[in-house]
């Protein structure tokens, strides 16, 4: 019995989340949970938004009633993404790179992904914001 529920445990994690591939970024996402060291916050509102295409990426948030962006590349490789800010509207973060493992949901349609930042740990799930118009797996902690 052990054994049967350590392998459906295993099983499920399989079909419900994997890795990235190349293309799985392309298109624009929303965020829709975030937390620092599991302490989860509501997402800002107008809520974040990160597009994806050719290596390239750009965000888009407001703090404090000022709009944001950070904007770079990115590489995946074996897995693990780095993004890379190249531009910002904060120019302490110009130069800056970060490193996390995404975990998309089945359909593709959804991520997660964790950053160790060493002084706190960032957990942050996007949507595409096609799920709006089509149904898309939602798996989430909170409801946002």
């Amino acid at each position: 019995m052990k054994n049967f529920f350590l392998l459906s445990i295993l099983f499920t994690s399989f079909i419900f989340c994997h890795g990235a591939s190349k293309g799985d970024f392309n298109g624009t996402w929303r965020l829709v949970e975030f937390a620092v060291d599991e302490q989860y916050s509501d997402v800002p509102n107008p809520t974040p938004i990160k597009m994806y295409m050719n290596g390239e990426f750009i965000v888009i948030y407001y703090l404090e009633n000022q709009m944001q962006f950070n904007k770079g590349s990115y590489q995946l490789k074996d897995g693990i993404v780095t993004e890379t800010i190249e531009s910002s509207s904060t120019e302490t973060l110009i130069g800056e790179s970060y490193t996390y493992m995404p975990n998309f949901m089945g359909d593709k349609n959804s991520f997660y992904k964790k950053i160790d930042f060493s002084e706190y740990v960032q957990f942050e799930r996007w949507e595409k914001t096609k799920c709006d118009a089509v149904k898309c797996a939602k798996i989430r902690t909170r409801n946002n």
